[in-house]
């Protein structure tokens, strides 16, 4: 399978960057074809300009000559039968940084289209069949059952709905990281290799 990894933390020493170092390790182990983004290594900035705000709506290929910076993610997006999202959940939601990337990337054209007199998104990503976020919250799990888990609904239903009917979304989310140890570490380290082996 063609998969897509979109790595977002700015320390490289950190759990979640370790946890998507795992990630790319096993996805390989098990015959996949992966194409890798580290939105922090790469220097992607995130910032939506008023330019792509007021072309919203404008073919694609106009705001990729605008933003060449953009096209490796959406070829990248066009590419991939699979999307795997390894990010902290900071604010009940994903980094400024993987946000931007979603309000940049996913543009008209790649993501969806809306046919002239229309009021129903089309969706662009038909091909992609899986979607997985490993993700990690620094609170328990009722607190942000609590807060609504916005980062959550953004995955498993905004961005999936750009995708095929058929595509599948996992939510891989460690709760309580801030008060784990290194057993409940290794444990979700171990759960998230199984489910990158076991990705089709």
């Amino acid at each position: 399978m063609r998969v897509l990894l979109v790595h977002c933390h700015p320390n490289p020493g950190s759990f979640v960057s370790l946890l998507a170092r795992d990630a790319h390790a096993a996805l390989e182990r098990a015959g996949n074809e992966v194409r890798f983004l580290d939105l922090h290594a790469d220097g992607f900035d995130p910032v939506f300009t008023l330019s792509e705000r007021i072309n919203h709506t404008a073919p694609a290929e106009g705001k990729l000559l605008e933003f060449p910076v953009l096209r490796a993610s959406v070829e990248a997006l066009q590419w991939c039968e699979a999307l795997v999202l390894v990010y902290p959940t900071w604010w009940s939601a994903q980094p400024a940084m993987l946000k931007g990337w979603i309000d940049r990337v996913l543009m008209k054209g790649v993501a969806w289209d809306l046919p002239e007199g229309a009021d129903t998104l089309v969706p662009g990503l038909t091909h992609i069949r899986r979607i997985v976020a490993v993700t990690t919250h620094g609170s328990s799990k009722f607190v942000n059952a609590l807060e609504g888990e916005a980062g959550k609904r953004t995955v498993t239903r905004s961005v999936r709905l750009m995708c095929g009917l058929r595509c599948r979304t996992s939510w891989v989310a460690m709760y309580g990281l801030d008060g784990a140890g290194e057993r409940s570490r290794e444990r979700f380290r171990r759960r998230v290799t199984r489910v990158m082996a076991r990705l089709s």
